[in-house]
């Protein structure tokens, strides 16, 4: 992933994910270590607790469109390194 292009965005608000089972199947280990580490993300970064939670439904039965999903959130990541949440009230 290193040098890929930055996402503006977590996903395609056009093409929302589906099962696609006629997608050609992918390391099942890779994806569920993929949307593990994005988990452990959330904490400091709320705005893709959503978009990771519809990735994880498809962790038993993953595709190539699936795994593109959770790449384009690791290229959202690298534009948002900077961007820091805060949960404290004021």
């Amino acid at each position: 992933m290193e040098g890929a292009k930055p996402e503006k965005t977590t996903m395609h608000a056009s093409n929302p994910l589906c099962k696609d089972e006629l997608g050609k199947p992918v390391d099942q280990m890779i994806y569920t270590g993929m949307i593990d580490t994005l988990l452990y993300l959330t904490a400091n970064k709320p705005d893709i607790m959503y978009n990771i939670c519809l990735c994880a439904r498809f962790q038993s039965n993953s595709r190539e469109s699936h795994l593109k999903d959770v790449k384009r959130i690791l290229r959202y990541l690298v534009r948002t390194t900077n961007k820091v949440y805060s949960m404290r009230k004021n």
